[in-house]
């Protein structure tokens, strides 16, 4: 696995609403631009390539765009606790009280909603489709802060 392809754009991005348990400031609701980068490593393929550019970004665009403008709701999360109505979702943790509209929740697989989390969440899920690739995830909430996840 000497070849590396690496994406870097500022399409690959989703803007989000989330609160976490600590510390206190990220209790409160609040939102951050994340920009999601990648790094797939493997041998070249019969056309030379470790992957297509092209088909790469729109398999990842396909994973970050549905968290796109979303409350992220950490389903597996023991800090909260989440009950789904037909039109709206409460949500009861760190003795706040959210009722979010349903069409306006996104709830992952995860038991908290950090850029952490998100990071290997993204990288799982670019895994099951390359599942043979070595792949790198790092999702930033800012230009100087991000996280890491890799296989």
């Amino acid at each position: 696995m000497g070849f590396k392809v690496i994406v870097e754009s500022t399409e690959i991005k989703f803007s989000a609403s989330h609160f976490l348990k600590d510390p206190l400031q990220c209790t409160r609701l609040h939102g951050h631009n994340y920009y999601v980068h990648v790094e797939l490593s493997d041998d070249l393929d019969e056309n030379h390539f470790v992957v297509d550019f092209t088909d790469l970004k729109s398999k990842l665009l396909s994973i970050v765009k549905p968290m796109d403008h979303y409350v992220l709701i950490p389903k597996e999360s023991n800090d909260i606790d989440i009950r789904e109505e037909k039109d709206c979702v409460e949500v009861v943790a760190s003795k706040k009280r959210y009722v979010f509209p349903r069409e306006d929740v996104f709830f992952l697989p995860l038991p908290a909603t950090t850029s952490e989390l998100l990071a290997k969440y993204i990288h799982d899920k670019l895994k099951e489709i390359y599942n043979n690739k070595k792949i790198l995830v790092r999702v930033g909430e800012s230009k100087s802060t991000m996280a890491v996840f890799e296989d």
